[in-house]
């Protein structure tokens, strides 16, 4: 490169505050120069003329690289943070209120200091993920994968403490230390599954199957502990995540026939297990499933009872008498938060809140869709899809769609693991928004097979 090229460029890119964009602006102005000055060349004009009219054309370094470094520079994720921190404070202060209508504290165990220090542990390590640049991980994205599994499963034999014949938390060797909900860590791999189906664009039938080989770490976790109520929400989020990547035509497949195959099979699966389940499962599957179909029978039909019974005297506005009498005597955590703010505030209070927490998974979804980087869409998208299926499942338990059961719904239910995950995916989604205009280096191109002509 020649002196008036490289000084012009040294100085454009000194303007630029943002390192990682300084490379990439460096090549696109001289590849400009290069071709600018290959026509004056081609005008005939000396080879020093036409360098020197090529570098004059560019206009003056200072302003263009202050220009530049307005574009190529993160955004600012203050408003968001904030935002993050008011959705939070509206959690906790909807459990207080929600607590004082109970005298033995049977509703929000850690409605106190407890669920404050959770919640601020996790605002940290949102704010500190959401400074993290996204495309690190997604570089090493089956990598992180392999280690977060391996990670689990060590924790599972050595940690782990089986109660009622299900080892769902982690127990720390180390003083205070909290327990680790293992369901709630499955949640970690969908980003890293985002990215690595980024990894596999232009290939053809090869590329879904090994999606769909990758979905079995979280899944067998799941059944390992077991869960197959967690194993059924993970495989439905894989497959949205799966169907989303071949719906933007990512591998050389027939996306109508790929589509219908999928979920042709996700529909065939459930028909399959229940017919297992009744011709050769063990006693206590054929009851899970039996409450499942039927979900006011069996054992745990009273709480299915008791629900309906709350939602059935459930008035629009305020507390309803029968409701509230059925309310205090259901045995019940803030996996059932919804229901108590039917019973006590009414049923456009649930509609409310939850319609706040669609709305904002919404604008989640919304910001990942608007990322010109796939990568950076793929991983968001894998977040909302999250979020929004948790927000279902927890709806339809607390209607009394689903058997009553354990699920979590970002910022209201109480849960020091589900609390941190929940952050860290929130934190993932600041990032991509924070790094949206940044362009990915050439050995993260390389690494995930982007072509360097690429819209980053």
């Amino acid at each position: 490169m020649g002196d008036r090229k490289e000084e012009y460029i040294r100085i454009l890119t000194e303007q630029i505050r943002c390192k990682k964009a300084r490379n990439q602006v460096a090549r696109e102005m001289l590849n400009h120069m290069e071709e600018q000055e290959e026509f004056y060349v081609s005008e005939g004009m000396t080879r020093d003329e036409a360098q020197a009219e090529a570098v004059k054309e560019m206009g003056d370094p200072v302003e263009a690289g202050a220009a530049l470094d307005m574009v190529h520079r993160p955004q600012m994720v203050g408003g968001l943070l904030a935002l993050m921190g008011i959705l939070y404070a509206a959690g906790f202060l909807v459990s207080c209120f929600l607590q004082k209508n109970f005298t033995d504290a049977t509703l929000l165990p850690g409605a106190g200091l407890h669920h404050i220090i959770y919640i601020l542990i996790g605002f940290m390590i949102m704010a500190g993920v959401c400074y993290v640049d996204y495309s690190r991980l997604g570089l090493w994205a089956r990598e992180l994968t392999v280690l977060l599994a391996v990670m689990i499963a060590a924790g599972i034999m050595l940690f782990g403490v089986p109660v009622n014949g299900a080892t769902v938390f982690l127990h720390l060797p180390l003083p205070g230390a909290p327990s680790v909900n293992i369901k709630m860590l499955c949640y970690l791999f969908f980003p890293l599954y985002g990215a690595v189906l980024y990894g596999y664009r232009g290939q053809g039938y090869s590329a879904v199957v090994k999606g769909i080989l990758w979905m079995l770490p979280a899944i067998c976790i799941s059944l390992y502990v077991p869960s197959t109520s967690t194993a059924m929400m993970l495989f439905l989020m894989f497959v949205l995540i799966l169907s989303f990547a071949v719906g933007r035509g990512w591998f050389a497949v027939s996306v109508k026939y790929m589509l219908a195959g999928i979920w042709g099979t996700v529909l065939l699966i459930p028909a399959a297990v229940c017919v297992w389940v009744v011709c050769a499962g063990a006693g206590y599957q054929a009851e899970r499933l039996r409450a499942v179909l039927h979900p006011g029978s069996g054992e745990a039909g009273y709480l299915f009872r008791m629900l309906r019974e709350i939602l059935g005297g459930s008035v629009l506005r305020g507390a309803g008498e029968s409701a509230v009498s059925a309310a205090e005597g259901f045995p019940g955590g803030t996996e059932f938060g919804l229901v108590y703010v039917t019973a006590y505030y009414g049923i456009l209070a649930a509609v409310l809140l939850i319609g706040v927490l669609a709305f904002l998974f919404i604008c989640f979804l919304g910001l990942s869709l608007r990322q010109k980087n796939e990568l950076g869409m793929i991983m968001g998208v894998s977040c909302s899809v999250v979020f929004f299926v948790q927000l279902l499942f927890y709806v339809l338990v607390n209607t009394g769609v689903f058997p009553v059961g354990g699920v979590y719904c970002p910022f209201f239910t109480y849960g020091g693991t589900g609390v941190v995950v929940t952050n860290v995916l929130i934190g993932l989604l600041l990032s991509i928004y924070r790094y949206q205009e940044i362009p990915l280096d050439m050995k993260a191109k390389r690494r995930l097979k982007v072509s360097v002509k690429s819209n980053i």
